[in-house]
């Protein structure tokens, strides 16, 4: 099975077994009941969220079973992940799972070859593509300025100097 990172346990927050979740989703995989795995230790601790509300810039979430500051406390920094079972998310027009990004080839607007996207990167602006072309690392803004088509290749609208070193 396939798991995908949703989130970072970032602290505990009481005695009552809250965690303070730094999540890395669009969507709101932190609802009440919904099934995510812990990864601890090399294993995928199956948990569900009995609780979470917005906390500053991260939510404070609890789990069932998990209700005790001692329970918790051992998963303190750990990734939390939504199994590709689980992810049924219906997605809107023009949204897509980063994950499904990685590998696909980038075309400008004129059809040429810039690469393939290696990795998806979050910044607080917006997200990045991470692109390998010509042993070279190329940062490419994912929104609809530069974006104009996702489908089994990636359109970019190539602007001067963003491929700096060509001519």
């Amino acid at each position: 099975m396939n798991y995908y990172r949703c989130g970072q346990i970032l602290t505990t927050h009481g005695l009552k077994g809250d965690v303070k979740v730094r999540s890395f989703s669009d969507f709101n995989r932190f609802e009440t009941g919904h099934r995510l795995y812990i990864l601890h230790q090399g294993q995928y601790i199956e948990v569900k969220v009995n609780k979470s509300a917005i906390f500053g810039k991260n939510l404070l979430v609890s789990f069932q079973n998990l209700l005790d500051i001692n329970l918790i406390q051992k998963y303190h920094g750990c990734d939390i992940f939504v199994s590709e079972a689980d992810r049924n998310d219906n997605l809107r027009e023009g949204e897509v799972y980063h994950t499904d990004l990685i590998g696909k080839e980038i075309v400008n607007q004129n059809g040429l070859n810039r690469g393939v996207v290696k990795e998806v990167r979050s910044f607080p602006a917006s997200d990045y593509l991470f692109v390998s072309y010509k042993g070279k690392n190329v940062y490419i803004p994912f929104i609809n300025e530069f974006i104009l088509e996702v489908s089994d290749k990636i359109i970019i609208n190539e602007i001067e100097g963003l491929y700096k070193d060509e001519n």
